[in-house]
């Protein structure tokens, strides 16, 4: 009996203990605005219970003695994680995960904290990046953040776009910026294989202290793209959808003639001016039936009756040739991503499927992405992976680079109206001459297909030693593989008409093959001494190798039993003509480097940075081959002094500056310039290894000195947010392509002689207009201001470049041609200046002057409305670049008519000069349409760039859906310009009928499990 009970009660007290060891924690989650926050992840430390709050915020968890703290954690919210200790009530304010994002500055090497950053960098967000229906990121950053100016050279899918970071720092090297994604470089301009919904933020470094980090790779600016990761707590699923379509922007500001006023062109100017001949068999009907023509007051009246009827009938054709080729692309995107995990791993996946079509005939773009994060921590061992793969196959239309009659858009519009597609049903009226009925042709029977494949893989180990010091490596790869393929039947008219060997099509294929490995690695110490004096450092030896290879293969004579395959082609020989085309290249270059980076921070107040770094190049040639760069930066919280704490007016104010030099890798104008290269060549039907390039040891890398200086505000409790950077760089060490003597077998040798100059204001500025209750509404604007000079070409002075020149003393881009006056009244001749700005009716390249404006905008920026109200959200984008002009070689044809009289013209062309005294724009028919300086036009826009609604609803137990948002979009909604062609933000100098941006809308849902 005495076993029994003491048994009983050995085991009430084993009861009694468990339950005293479990006890109930209690609370309510509201957010920075005290509304209360549903479905956050509430779980204690030792993972055995967790609960998420309801719709009132409210939480209850029972937690055992084990558990030492609780971690509160939400998609949409940054993760929290308090102590338990004896409390039985924790309540928490959740911040917006944005808000926590926009505190720090990643930098690639580091993540700084705002409060602690000396250099200059703007940061976009994820939630203005997502669900946006372009293909390529780098469109999307448009208007996003100022000294950021892109400019989308295509709306074809895919297509990407020019980027420029605070002007243009090469003559003739690549401006672009480097790209990094979770710490490792990736390929610039080739982003269509990447899913922008992936990405967490994008960070744009614009100064010496922070792009000049990456030495030989900075120059031009960086771009640090950081992929989402998981949150501790329960797995979250996310599926977002979305579908819409795309049409043809509005040409507001070109009116083409339809059939009536062609034909009344051709029978008052084009025929009594002799431009289209004479009699009645010109192949103009506005003139060889036209009572005008001689040939008609000779003709008997059943002829004349006849030639009546006959142009009556003929202005009864009125063909919308843009309809044909234009048309209503659809376009849909589904993604299902999940995240979530404990205190030691997270995961974040996700999987993408990315359809668009075109506004062209066939042009579209499908992509398929996977991404997948980890994350893995110990008490000292940090460790993450990155990886993602992407497939994408895109279809193109034909010479979208140049005026050429196979571009279905130029097409479109040089195509008379009078003329029809069909000479009978189905059967396409090709031939001569016939300029939109051949395209049509060749886009359903031509094909220019290219697949992409795109993967990258990021592991980043970092380990504790010992008191702040740590052993970290990145080390990843990208790699990239285009396959091309290109079909021409033979038996239609591209094919049989195909200046190539033996006129009978033919059949390509090629490859590029990109791949890229980064090696990382170092010592980081990060530690703070006696509570005021913090100091972050870290020394790293760093490896870049770059590996590249092409190969192309055309082959003729295309059975056309087997079409769009190789094993179509013919084998050539001498008899049949049908010799094959075959090209290729291969390359490895690298980059060793060693580089330190240390920051100091004295008591919240004042912080100083610097960077040295030393990189070796493949390059550049061994006596210039240490490249060792230093930068400087100095910041002043001033908010931190005390004669700032008893004011309320400012939460936020910094001061920064910096300076240092960073280089240009991208600024060679090949390979391995500074080596003499030898090709393949012949000489008297003999062939033999022939020098192709002259080689120059003295290479240098471009080079840059960049000097900033900014400060950050921010008042009326933060409702008011001011960032503003002034900054100079200085471009040296320039390639410019000067003349050497005929004598040497070459026109001319790349030498280091050239320097350029860009000085500007970059701002941004956000407020907070309202916010009440569950109302707030944000206005925000961003602009950079420029000034771009050439200052040195060693011992030139401009370098003239067809319709552009390169000169010293006037920006990069600028135009270069002949002043243009207007029309002589009582001649009907254009009127031209002189070199000293005389008007003269005598057309000379001599003229030629350097006055006309660059394509480089003076301003660029963007603004935008956030209002959100309970569960409903409004976004308005809008974008501008100002002070832009470009050379429209459009206009030529719409208005030459000694030539090209083939081709449409503007309606304005029916004022042309026809008798003395008559005051117009356009010069008498006949005469010689000349380029100049007519044709450079104003290409300044503001664009609505975006503008999108939606609706979140929640639900109140959050199971099996805690919440779903629908909403809308539309994208290039329209365009503010007195650009008369196409798109004025086209990213070249010269207007060739390129695919303009598409008006694209949407709608979708984001439905979170």
């Amino acid at each position: 009996m005495r076993k029994l009970i003491l048994t009983m009660l050995v085991a009430l007290g084993f009861v009694l203990g468990a339950t005293a060891q479990d006890r109930t924690i209690t609370g309510r989650i509201v957010d920075e605005k005290g509304a209360p926050v549903q479905g956050v992840s509430v779980i204690s430390s030792d993972n055995k219970n967790g609960t998420q709050t309801d719709a009132n915020g409210n939480y209850r968890v029972v937690v055992s003695a084990k558990a030492k703290t609780l971690s509160f954690s939400s998609v949409n919210f940054e993760t929290i994680t308090r102590s338990i200790g004896s409390q039985a009530v924790i309540n928490i304010t959740i911040s917006a995960r944005n808000n926590k994002l926009e505190e720090v500055v990643v930098t690639g090497y580091t993540i700084k904290k705002k409060t602690e950053f000396t250099g200059a960098a703007s940061k976009v967000s994820s939630k203005q990046i997502e669900q946006v229906p372009i293909a390529s990121f780098e469109q999307i950053l448009q208007g996003r953040a100022p000294g950021l100016y892109i400019a989308s050279g295509s709306g074809q899918p895919g297509t990407a776009a020019r980027v420029n970071i605070r002007g243009v720092g090469s003559i003739s090297g690549g401006a672009g910026p480097l790209y990094i994604l979770d710490g490792a470089p990736i390929e610039a301009g080739v982003f269509r294989s990447l899913n922008p919904n992936d990405f967490e933020s994008v960070d744009v470094l614009k100064d010496a202290a922070s792009a000049g980090q990456y030495g030989s790779r900075g120059a031009n600016g960086v771009i640090i793209l950081t992929s989402k990761k998981g949150k501790v707590g329960k797995t979250l699923l996310q599926y977002r959808g979305q579908i819409g379509y795309s049409q043809a922007p509005t040409l507001k500001n070109l009116q083409l003639m339809n059939t009536e006023q062609r034909l009344r062109y051709e029978g008052e100017f084009l025929g009594p001016a002799g431009v289209i001949g004479t009699g009645n068999a010109t192949g103009y009907p506005g003139w060889d039936y036209s009572p005008n023509n001689p040939a008609f007051q000779a003709a008997t009246p059943a002829q004349q009756a006849n030639f009546t009827r006959l142009l009556d009938s003929t202005k009864q054709i009125n063909t919308n040739w843009p309809d044909i080729f234009f048309r209503k692309g659809t376009f849909k995107q589904h993604e299902l991503n999940a995240s979530g995990g404990t205190e030691k791993l997270t995961f974040f996946t996700s999987l993408s499927a990315y359809q668009q079509e075109g506004i062209v005939i066939r042009s579209n773009l499908d992509r398929y992405t996977f991404r997948g994060n980890l994350d893995f921590k110990t008490d000292r061992l940090t460790a993450s992976i990155r990886t993602n793969a992407g497939y994408s196959i895109s279809k193109g239309i034909e010479s979208e680079s140049a005026v050429a009659l196979a571009n279905p858009i130029a097409a479109a519009y040089l195509e008379l109206p009078y003329r029809q597609l069909y000479k009978a049903p189905n059967v396409i009226d090709t031939g001569a001459g016939k300029t939109a009925a051949n395209a049509f042709d060749r886009s359903n029977t031509t094909t220019a297909t290219s697949g992409q494949f795109k993967g990258g893989l990021a592991v980043t180990l970092q380990y504790d030693i010992w008191k702040g010091i740590s052993f970290k490596t990145t080390n990843g790869v990208d790699y990239r593989n285009n396959n091309a393929s290109r079909f021409i039947d033979p038996l239609q008219f591209a094919g049989y008409n195909l200046a190539a060997n033996g006129r009978a099509g033919l059949y390509n294929e090629s490859f590029v093959e990109n791949v890229q490995f980064i090696s990382t690695t170092g010592l980081v110490f990060k530690r703070t001494f006696n509570q005021k004096h913090q100091v972050n450092a870290l020394a790293m030896s760093e490896s870049i190798r770059n590996k590249a290879r092409t190969f192309s293969a055309t082959g003729y004579g295309i059975n056309t039993n087997l079409p769009n395959t190789p094993a179509a082609i013919t084998p050539g020989n001498a008899t049949n003509n049908f010799i094959p085309a075959v090209g290729g290249s291969k390359f490895i270059n690298g980059i060793s480097s060693l580089f330190a980076i240390a920051d100091y921070t004295y008591n919240k107040k004042y912080t100083f940075s610097t960077s040295i770094r030393r990189d070796v190049s493949s390059q550049v040639p061994d006596a210039n081959k240490d490249i060792v760069m230093s930068t400087f930066g100095a910041s002043w919280n001033i908010i931190e002094e005390g004669f700032m704490k008893k004011q309320n007016i400012l939460q936020e104010a910094r001061v920064r500056a910096s300076y240092g030099e960073s280089a240009n890798i991208d600024g060679f104008t090949s390979e391995f310039g500074f080596i003499p290269g030898y090709g393949v060549g012949s000489y008297a039907g003999v062939s033999g290894i022939v020098p192709t390039s002259p080689g120059n040891p003295d290479y240098r890398i471009e080079s840059q000195i960049i000097t900033n200086i900014g400060f950050d505000v921010a008042l009326w409790n933060r409702r008011i947010r001011i960032t503003a950077d002034a900054y100079k760089k200085e471009s040296k060490n320039l390639f410019v392509n000067q003349g050497v003597s005929r004598t040497s077998g070459f026109n001319g040798l790349n030498v280091n002689a050239g320097a350029m100059e860009n000085r500007g204001l970059d701002f941004s500025i956000a407020a907070d207009v309202i916010s009440k209750n569950d109302l707030l509404v944000t206005i925000g604007a961003n602009g950079g201001f420029l000034k771009n000079e050439i200052t040195s070409l060693g011992i030139l002075t401009e370098i003239p470049q067809g319709t552009g020149i390169i000169k010293v003393g006037v920006p990069f881009g600028t135009h270069y041609t002949v002043g243009y006056l207007g029309v002589n009244p009582q001649s009907g001749l254009a009127v031209y200046q002189d070199i000293n700005g005389n008007p003269t009716t005598d057309y000379s390249a001599a003229n030629n002057r350097a006055e006309f404006g660059t394509y480089l905008p003076k301003f660029t920026g963007g603004a935008n409305l956030d209002i959100s109200w309970k569960g409903f959200d409004l976004g308005v984008l809008l974008s501008t670049a100002q002070g832009v002009y470009r050379f429209n070689n459009e206009s030529f044809f719409y208005e030459s008519t000694n030539g090209n009289v083939q081709f449409n013209k503007r309606t304005d062309l029916l004022t042309s000069w026809r008798n003395p005294g008559d005051r117009t724009e356009y010069q008498k028919v006949n005469t010689a349409r000349q380029f100049s300086s007519k044709d450079i036009e104003d290409a300044s826009f503001v664009r609505l760039r975006n503008v999108q609604a939606g609706y979140t609803f929640t639900t109140k137990n959050g199971k099996p859906i805690r919440s779903f948002r629908v909403w809308g979009q539309a994208q290039n909604l329209y365009t503010w310009t007195k650009w008369t062609g196409f798109d004025p933000e086209e990213s070249n100098n010269i207007a060739n009928y390129e695919f303009p941006n598409p008006k694209t809308f949407t709608v979708g849902v984001d439905i979170n499990f």
